[in-house]
């Protein structure tokens, strides 16, 4: 199975401030892969690779086995930038069916309006919308043309809880069907539900690809709580346990090595009960990754 995307090597900067440096990465199809970092850690400017809106300066970037911005590339491309597109006097239906033109396999504009909950407000202008109503409109831009690769800068931005949980249905049928995906987004959450592999990048370098469960695997900070009559001092020593606390009967026991510390508590697990166990979430371990500094 050939990839969608391959970049190998790729460099880019602005004047002598190196953005992205030796990024090497590799999308198959049908994956939906989360690409997260600080502001400034390069991944609009990978995008903007990718999309043929810029060149990179060393390495190779290939889409569909074409170069970046190639004919045969974009016309398997949809796009959801972070600016909605608003053009005074057009309505929403007409702005779908002059970007359908464009496509020579262009899905059918009122079925799209339906499937996406849009008919409503199908004949609106643009410059009436809410910016949450713009969002969905800008989804239905980048799925008109029916791509097979979908590239989706904050998609959520501005939609109402109802607006995110359609869409993220809609993310999961477009996988279903093969569409590749890939999802830039600061809220981390969405992207550990939804994403197959994650790319972090931290001042223009790749820091982690792989599934969140690797991830976690690398991160092995949990939070044990449980009830017990058993003292502080049982558990301290434990190994990777970086703190314990005890409010009553209430223990809270917190790890840095969380499997080798739940092997430890096997031989008192008949003391402790209501045991719940919490891992890092890609929230936490970003802000470990990072330094603490989301931005």
């Amino acid at each position: 199975m050939k990839p969608i995307i391959q970049a190998t090597q790729l460099q880019f900067s602005y004047g002598a401030h190196a953005v992205l440096k030796d990024v090497t990465l590799s999308i198959d199809p049908g994956e939906i892969i989360g690409l997260i970092g600080e502001n400034g850690a390069g991944k609009t400017t990978l995008l903007n690779l990718m999309l043929g809106l810029f060149s990179a300066h060393r390495g190779q970037l290939h889409l569909f086995g074409q170069q970046p911005g190639a004919p045969i590339a974009k016309q398997r491309i949809g796009t959801m930038r972070q600016k909605d597109l608003v053009i005074r006097g057009v309505t929403v239906q007409e702005v779908l069916r002059l970007a359908a033109a464009q496509y020579p396999e262009a899905l059918n504009v009122t079925t799209l309006l339906k499937n996406l909950d849009l008919t409503a407000i199908a004949k609106q202008r643009l410059t009436a919308l809410s910016g949450g109503q713009l969002r969905r409109v800008t989804f239905a831009l980048a799925l008109v043309g029916n791509p097979d690769l979908l590239f989706l800068d904050e998609p959520t931005v501005g939609m109402d809880t109802n607006a995110q949980q359609a869409f993220w249905r809609r993310i999961q049928q477009l996988k279903a069907a093969g569409k590749t995906i890939v999802i830039t987004s600061h809220y981390l959450p969405e992207i550990q539900a939804v994403a197959d592999r994650i790319c972090l990048l931290r001042n223009g370098e790749i820091a982690f690809q792989g599934t969140f469960q690797a991830l976690q695997e690398q991160y092995q900070q949990v939070e044990i709580t449980c009830q017990t009559a058993l003292p502080v001092a049982a558990f301290e020593n434990l190994p990777g346990v970086t703190a314990v606390t005890k409010t009553g009967p209430r223990l809270n026991i917190s790890s840095e090595a969380g499997d080798t510390t739940l092997q430890a508590l096997v031989p008192v697990l008949a003391d402790l009960r209501q045991v719940t166990i919490k891992r890092e979430s890609l929230t936490d371990i970003f802000v470990h990754l990072t330094k603490g500094v989301i931005a």
